[in-house]
């Protein structure tokens, strides 16, 4: 198959299929961003230990066959995407979703029937196994790119404060990265996030984060022991992946700079209802909590209440 049979409707083997292109965490799209073939060998718990081990190591051997005639070609392409580095400022896909091209295929199954659950409460599928049948379901067989980002004309900069975190993780990569030397004030683009959602419950051992916002250009101070990340080097394309705060698989999405959207300071309540008292005659500030105040998420909740003067004073 040219792609990973899940339906696209859990358990509803009639939803069908769709192509797609996994985020990088997993082996085979990560070791295409480091231009160079990446494969998945799905041997499925539901089979018994033999054949998991039988099924690994027959793929093995094909693979290793091929390689006798072929491993020059494949080394030679991936050596010359290698030196193909400039991304350049244009636009990078980092995500994708499926167009609305829809066929049909026929797909080897067995007879089904679904029922009411008792246990779920949803629809069950039972599955007969004593009777192949071929299934005529609906394939989504093209993407299209979702997630569009503009790359930078350098690179990406790392501030001191976080150098520690980012840059054994750039060594796990193999991502180059140089260290800045002495303090200097540049013109850059800053991720401002308006908005950041964390996981309901933790991930892989971390808490996960979708952040929202904006690039937005700045003068800064980059400190001595900051790290610059350029992005025209074999691995650039991972090098976006890993910073654009909006990528799946980012430091960001992964929760690695959560710290940075902690409160850290804050405003005894009994403080922020005498500063808020004094706000309120100006009318100005009356005008802008009477408007604030229709939203009713925001009446009944006090905390928020007052955080809107700590927020202005």
């Amino acid at each position: 198959l040219d792609f990973y049979p899940s339906f696209e409707v859990d358990d509803d083997p009639s939803s069908g299929f769709a192509v797609g292109v996994a985020p990088p965490r997993f082996s085979q799209p990560y070791w295409a961003l480091h231009n160079r073939l990446g494969m998945l060998v799905e041997t499925h718990s539901w089979k018994d230990y033999r054949t998991r081990v039988r099924a690994t190591h027959d793929v093995l051997v094909g693979i290793l066959a091929e390689a006798r005639t072929k491993a020059g070609g494949w080394r030679k392409a991936g050596l010359e995407v290698d030196a193909d580095v400039a991304l350049g400022p244009g636009e990078v896909a980092l995500t994708f979703d499926n167009t609305d091209e829809k066929r049909t295929i026929d797909f080897l199954g067995y007879h089904y029937t679904r029922a009411p659950s008792a246990v779920s409460g949803t629809l069950r599928t039972t599955y007969d196994e004593s009777r192949p049948e071929v299934w005529k379901v609906p394939l989504l067989p093209a993407v299209k790119p979702a997630l569009v980002v503009r790359a930078p004309k350098a690179g990406y900069l790392v501030p001191a404060g976080y150098a520690a975190l980012v840059r054994p993780r750039l060594v796990a990569h193999g991502v180059a990265f140089s260290l800045v030397a002495a303090a200097v004030a540049r013109d850059v683009e800053v991720f401002r996030a308006s908005k950041v959602t964390f996981g309901a419950r933790p991930y892989e051992g971390r808490m996960t984060a979708k952040a929202e916002g904006a690039w937005v250009r700045e003068r800064r101070d980059v400190e001595q022991g900051s790290l610059f990340v350029s992005v025209n080097q074999p691995l650039g394309r991972l090098v976006m992946h890993l910073f654009e705060p909006q990528a799946p698989d980012s430091f960001v999405s992964w929760g690695d700079l959560n710290t940075a959207f902690e409160q850290k300071e804050y405003m005894e309540g009994y403080v922020a209802e005498e500063v808020a008292e004094r706000a309120l005659r100006d009318p100005k500030v009356a005008g802008e909590f009477a408007a604030a105040l229709k939203d009713p998420e925001l009446q009944k909740d006090p905390a928020r209440r007052l955080d809107f003067f700590y927020r202005r004073h």
